[in-house]
C-alpha cells in the first residue's frame, strides 16, 4: 500500500501475478501500440493527410467553402508531409508481410533453419500473429 491507503504497482511482485523467471516477464509484455494496429494507423495517417492536403489546396485556390485564413499553405504542407509518412509507413508494412509470407512457405527445414534468423526478424517487426504463425512453424519443424 502506498500514501493514503492507495495500492502502488511499483510493490507488486512478478511473483505475485504468476510470473517466476524473467524471461516469463518479457515474454508477458506485448508489442507497441504503433506495431500492433500499423496498417490502420498508417492508413488513418495518409487519409488525415490527404483531407489536409485538399482543405488547404481548396483555400489557397480561392474555394471558400471553409475558412483557414492564412493557415492555407500550412495544410498543403502539413498534409502532404502526412501523406508521406502514412503512404511509405504502409508500404514498409506491406513489404515485411509479403517477405514474411514468402519466408513461411518454405516447405524444407534445413532452408528454413537458414533463413531463421530473417523470419524471426521479420515478426519482431511485425503485429504478434506473426510472432505465433512462427512459433507453430518452429514447433512442426522442432526448431527451438
Amino acid at each position: 500500500m502506498g500514501p493514503r491507503g492507495i495500492m502502488c504497482f511499483r510493490y507488486i511482485q512478478p511473483e505475485w501475478i504468476g510470473l517466476n523467471r524473467p524471461s516469463q516477464i518479457w515474454a508477458s509484455m506485448s508489442k507497441p501500440f504503433t506495431v500492433q494496429h500499423a496498417p490502420a494507423i498508417s492508413l488513418a495517417l495518409l487519409a488525415a493527410g490527404a483531407v489536409f492536403l485538399v482543405v488547404g489546396l481548396l483555400d489557397l485556390m480561392g474555394d471558400y467553402f471553409l475558412e483557414v485564413g492564412p493557415w492555407g499553405f500550412w495544410l498543403v504542407g502539413i498534409g502532404a508531409i502526412m501523406m508521406a509518412i502514412g503512404a511509405l509507413w504502409f508500404a514498409s508494412y506491406r513489404i515485411n508481410v509479403r517477405k514474411f509470407n514468402k519466408l513461411m512457405e518454405e516447405k524444407s527445414k534445413a532452408a528454413f533453419v537458414k533463413r531463421l534468423d530473417d523470419v524471426e526478424y521479420l515478426a519482431w517487426r511485425l503485429p504478434a500473429d506473426f510472432e505465433e504463425r512462427l512459433a507453430v512453424k518452429k514447433k512442426d519443424f522442432g526448431v527451438k
